[in-house]
């Protein structure tokens, strides 16, 4: 081994470990967004990214009745996000990053029948614009434009 190759090697080993970059770089999803859509009160919640993952939570509310909930994460997998998501607590399923940069994330999953695509993005420092969709710019869709620690007393 050339003793350039083994500093590199000693170097790498000296430098702390991030857990993954890439989470950490979705830090501007963190936050209790919330609006409404349609007559029904939407709340997501996203905890800052830690230990290689964002957590959160969905919640849909009309007339102080729960109409929907969502548990989902997104995690490092190698050198790729993954987004988990669990509607009504159902199994998870799987939507990996095709894109993500500046306040912007693409999930896809070409095998599911609908969302194929979920994607975020931060609009300003108080507005998050969120959509899920069949993959394209076109077909059919469902959007929501949150604002950031709205008044969730509802």
């Amino acid at each position: 081994m050339s003793t350039l190759s083994l500093l590199l090697l000693a170097a790498a080993v000296a430098l702390p470990a991030r857990a993954s970059p890439a989470i950490d770089e979705l830090d501007w999803l963190a936050g209790h967004w919330c609006g409404e859509n349609r007559g029904t009160f939407n709340e997501e919640v996203w905890l800052a990214p830690r230990a290689g993952s964002l957590v959160g939570m969905h919640r849909d509310s009309r007339d102080g009745a729960l109409k929907g909930f969502e548990f989902f994460r997104i995690v490092a997998d190698g050198d790729r996000l993954v987004y988990w998501t669990q509607p009504g607590g159902r199994a998870a399923i799987a939507f990996h990053a095709r894109s993500a940069a500046d306040g912007r994330v693409d999930f896809i999953n070409p095998d599911h029948d609908f969302p194929k695509r979920i994607r975020y993005r931060r609009v300003d420092s108080t507005t998050l614009h969120a959509r899920i969709d069949d993959g394209t710019d076109t077909g059919p869709s469902m959007e929501w434009i949150w604002t950031l620690d709205c008044d969730a007393a509802r």
